[in-house]
């Protein structure tokens, strides 16, 4: 089974050149957000970082829908012995 990666997220001085910046590896995740920047841009740098790396690939979700809708298992339980159902 492979190893859950560590998640990371710190407020970083981007020296002004980014709201955001995320490095992923397949041990961590980090994602630095400089809230000097307002906050208009922290969202739309959020949001294009987000979108690239789904976009890429690289961030990824498990289809849950086919766990939800597959069949429930029943058993048929024996009848109890004083219902008179035998």
């Amino acid at each position: 089974m492979a190893e859950t990666p560590e998640v990371i997220v710190q407020a970083a001085d981007l020296k002004g050149e980014t709201p955001v910046a995320v490095r992923d590896g397949l041990r961590r995740y980090e994602l630095a957000i400089d809230f000097s920047w307002p906050p208009e841009a922290i969202r739309a740098g959020l949001q294009s970082v987000l979108r690239e790396c789904v976009d890429s690939g690289r961030w990824t979700r498990n289809d849950t829908r086919e766990h939800a809708e597959a069949p429930e298992e029943r058993s048929e339980a024996a009848p109890h012995p004083e219902s008179g159902l035998t």
